[in-house]
């Protein structure tokens, strides 16, 4: 049992919950983009539906008072199953009363961002498995890799609003989507003046950040590998929300909760996450693997 006491603490225990959340809440990046359904109660898995795409092949000419042939409508269940995410401190009296450290709300803000990073990284990790790709490992990203992903998600007919989520070097590094808004190389000895992409090489300049580009919301997750396979490769993807789903469990994402330990003379922290994660549409999702070495 790690116990956090006066060697490695040298600095209102409901605010340890009310921290936790706020600060769930204010790390989550991947929640909001995929599809969510809670579990029923007595049960630990969600199903979510992959319909399969008819097109106007399945369209036929008629004519007038003549049966058409039926097509069947197929689905296939994708199931997330539900499993407990958890991470503990205990946190010793001594420490609580002798710390000029906020201990308890700084022990909220820790266990809040630890499980909304772990469920950010299981989400992303979903996006390695979509076979549809842009890009490839070696090569930098550019715009027609962005438009590419659109083209792919737009043939698919997967529903809008469309998310690009890449990794903080896909996004401020040499190789990122920032680099491709702005030139201010040198030439010869003489700096040119910096050359800007419209108002999107100013949003990049003035915010540091684009918010949406080519018909995508950007978001960016410090959970995306940057380093695929060694090869300094990170593993962005494109997205309909309905390429990846979220089981959640029966009673909440999220909980966390205390108890103290008399014989420790320590209060116990625990923190859980309820949840499953799953591929529910491939057609829905582009892998975007691009070079950020």
């Amino acid at each position: 049992m790690a116990l956090t006491n006066t060697t490695t603490a040298a600095g209102g225990l409901g605010r340890t919950i009310g921290d936790a959340v706020i600060a769930f809440n204010h790390t989550n990046v991947m929640f909001p983009l995929v599809t969510v359904q809670q579990c029923a109660k007595g049960s630990n898995h969600v199903n979510f539906s992959d319909w399969t795409k008819l097109t106007s092949g399945n369209v036929t000419a008629a004519t007038q008072a003549t049966t058409t042939t039926a097509v069947a409508i197929t689905t296939t269940a994708r199931t997330a199953t539900v499993s407990e995410h958890v991470i503990a401190s205990t946190v010793s009296d001594l420490v609580l009363m002798g710390s000029n450290d906020d201990i308890v709300g700084q022990a909220g803000t820790a266990l809040g961002n630890a499980v909304a990073a772990k469920l950010d990284d299981d989400l992303v990790e979903l996006g390695k498995g979509f076979s549809q790709t842009e890009a490839a490992a070696g090569t930098a990203l550019a715009l027609s890799h962005v438009f590419g992903s659109m083209r792919q998600l737009r043939s698919a007919s997967a529903p809008f609003p469309y998310s690009l989520v890449l990794s903080p070097k896909q996004v401020w590094g040499a190789k990122g989507i920032i680099s491709l808004l702005h030139d201010d190389a040198v030439t010869g000895s003489n700096a040119k003046p910096m050359s800007l992409m419209g108002a999107k090489g100013e949003e990049a300049m003035s915010t540091g950040f684009v918010g949406s580009i080519a018909g995508f919301n950007v978001y960016w997750s410090d959970q995306i590998d940057e380093d695929v396979s060694s090869q300094g490769d990170a593993a962005g993807f494109a997205m309909s929300k309905g390429g990846i789903g979220l089981g959640v469990g029966a009673e909440g994402l999220f909980r966390v909760a205390q108890e103290r330990d008399e014989m420790l003379r320590a209060v116990n922290y625990v923190a859980t996450g309820f949840w499953g994660e799953i591929e529910v549409k491939d057609a829905f999702g582009v892998y975007v693997l691009t070079d950020v070495s």
